[in-house]
């Protein structure tokens, strides 16, 4: 590859259509292929072809032919032209609407090949893009991630960050380190009666400020993974409890199959579920319980390593036998064994779901009753009945708010999000470069050695960004784009 190349691809999806876009980018590209190019004049009988150029003008559309080496048409197309460098590469860019059908966008790309044009490499514009300066490896990945993401969470985040958050944010950290690393590097140019005393400790309070917001800067991306893949909720539960039907009615359709016969579900069973804009994927799961069916023994272990990975844990317990006077000591114990066959001991969230209350003999139903208004119950259970149509929007409510006390709850609206584990890996580099100062400052280290790190920490955040990349970071991360973008 070479970034003189002109390079095209189609940009809209393969495949019949009504429309397909082909875009085009490098200098003199539209001098390439302005010769193709043909006015289409009205008459009484339709649109036909003229032997007049079709003139392009920047950021202006116009209609008319694209014809073949021979002359003959290949299609009437929309010629939308964007000089450098006002254009997504930052370098003349020439985008091509034609008909959708792959026989036309075929002769199309033939033709361009055929003039001196290359196939484009996977997100080879937006690379062109980031090397032009007209977006930072930020913004670029945040671009990857705004068309792949497949949550309404996830669309938002990656908005968010093609606004360049990210990198003002970064920027800011580096100029609040680069502040304290010229007191450093001060005492190592210049004498005590010019400067004053050296005194590292002085700056500790500084560097510890900068260390809780590289912190949180961080910690931002295991936050914004859920925000984009969804909580993921899985329903824990003995053969028969009712979590198949639980499952069915938050999606609202028999997606799980239910029968009265135990150990019906044998896999774990996915589904995303959308709450007032929030992301849920739920599992259901294989009932929890020793069998020496083969298959059934293979869906518990399905089931137990799920459990591990949940961010809420919905433990379906049906509680019709149990003694209403020993009820929550029983249904501690329940729980109990359900965490030790999943050998969980995860902070995240949990529900307690009884279910099948129109078959609870009445001392039950009035102890569990009683239980669900105790405002010092350690997790108040909902109570649902065999139809598990009555009380299914308290779980959904539940839902909701357990993701806004996750997600959302103390969380500044202006505060960026890390979208990529290449970003997280800087600025634990950063983190660490900045705590590795801030041990040697209590130490009262030497000034020399002090800003060296400092130097370290700042560069990594400048790596985060893509200020600083090699050829082999840039080759890894736009390899994974879409052709065409």
């Amino acid at each position: 590859m070479s970034p003189t190349d002109l390079i095209f691809a189609q940009s809209s999806a393969k495949g019949r259509s009504a429309l397909a876009l082909i875009r085009i980018s490098g200098k003199g590209c539209l001098q390439k292929i302005e010769r193709y190019l043909r006015r289409a004049v009205s008459t009484t009988t339709g649109t036909e072809l003229s032997s007049d150029a079709l003139v392009l003008k920047h950021a202006l559309a116009r209609y008319g032919f694209l014809v073949d080496v021979d002359g003959t048409i290949i299609d009437d197309c929309l010629f939308n032209f964007f000089g450098e460098p006002f254009s997504y590469t930052g370098e003349d860019t020439l985008e091509i609407s034609s008909h959708g059908n792959p026989y036309i966008v075929a002769r199309i790309q033939a033709l361009l090949r055929r003039i001196g044009m290359r196939d484009a490499e996977p997100g080879e514009f937006t690379q062109r893009a980031y090397l032009n300066g007209k977006l930072d490896l930020t913004r670029a990945e945040a671009i990857d991630q705004l068309i792949h993401a497949d949550t309404a969470a996830g669309v938002a985040l990656a908005r968010k960050a093609t606004s360049g958050i990210i990198a003002t944010h970064t920027h800011e950290l580096r100029e609040q380190l680069i502040k304290i690393m010229a007191y450093f590097e001060a005492h190592i140019d210049f004498a005590e009666d010019e400067v004053g005393s050296y005194d590292a400790v002085s700056q500790k309070q500084q560097l510890e400020l900068i260390h809780v917001k590289v912190r949180s800067l961080a910690d931002s991306y295991a936050s914004g993974m859920k925000m984009r893949e969804g909580l993921k909720v899985v329903f824990l539960g003995e053969p028969n409890a009712g979590k198949s039907s639980l499952y069915n009615a938050l999606l609202g359709t028999e997606r799980a199959i239910v029968t009265a016969i135990p150990g019906t579900t044998r896999d774990v069973v996915e589904d995303r579920l959308l709450i007032n804009g929030k992301d849920f994927v739920l599992l259901d799961t294989a009932g929890v319980r020793e069998t020496h069916d083969q298959i059934e023994k293979i869906g518990v272990e399905r089931t137990l390593r799920a459990a591990k990975e949940a961010d809420i844990l919905c433990y379906v317990i049906d509680p019709v036998h149990m003694n209403a006077s020993a009820l929550e000591l029983e249904l501690k114990q329940k729980i109990s064994e359900l965490k030790a066959s999943a050998q969980t001991n995860k902070s995240g969230a949990e529900l307690i779901v009884l279910t099948k209350s129109d078959l609870w003999p009445s001392a039950l139903s009035e102890r569990i009753n009683e239980l669900s208004r105790q405002s010092d119950a350690h997790v108040p259970p909902i109570t649902l009945s065999s139809s598990q149509t009555a009380t299914v929007g308290d779980v959904r409510k539940l839902f909701e708010k357990i993701y806004d006390a996750t997600l959302v709850a103390g969380r500044n609206s202006d505060s960026p999000v890390l979208i990529s584990r290449r970003q997280q890996d800087k600025a634990l580099l950063a983190l660490g470069a900045v705590e590795h100062a801030i041990d040697m400052v209590a130490r009262g280290d030497f000034p020399e050695k002090i800003a060296s790190t400092l130097v370290l920490a700042s560069q990594h955040l400048t790596e985060l960004v893509g200020e600083i990349g090699t050829e082999d970071v840039l080759a890894n991360i736009f390899s994974s784009f879409c052709i065409g973008k």
